[in-house]
């Protein structure tokens, strides 16, 4: 199981260096049917920075193909999971992006796809690299 950052998504869809990498990941994860999960922050985070770019167009097609892929899934936190990553970040140091994504990949005991340097200190989850 696997849980994928924001900025995995985000690469590819603006385009940026490592965007193949990026997508040929996500893709090896729905060849295989292993279950994979986007917290709801995530979603919502790319929703509003491609509605800022102007990309409307763009952000449509990425929730259409969300919406049709099986083993990708949101995962919406409740308040008191909010409040557990608040727990998170004064125990690890990450901001609040990251311990949402931290926290997630502890409570499914998922690896955590992400290009984020950021969880090189933490050492309790899996962090997969494109």
């Amino acid at each position: 199981m696997t849980v994928i950052d924001t900025n995995i998504f985000l690469e590819y869809l603006l385009g940026q260096e490592k965007a193949e990498a990026c997508f040929n990941a996500v893709e090896k994860i729905i060849e295989s049917g292993e279950e994979a999960f986007l917290s709801s922050f995530s979603l919502h985070s790319i929703e509003v920075i491609l509605a800022r770019k102007n990309l409307v167009k763009e952000l449509k097609a990425f929730l259409n193909t969300l919406e049709g892929l099986l083993f990708i899934r949101v995962y919406y936190t409740t308040v008191n999971e909010e409040k557990e990553v608040l727990e998170v970040m004064s125990k690890t140091g990450l901001d609040f992006d990251d311990s949402v994504q931290y926290y997630l990949a502890r409570q499914l005991n998922a690896d955590l796809l992400t290009l984020d340097r950021h969880f090189d200190k933490v050492k309790a989850i899996k962090v997969i690299r494109p």
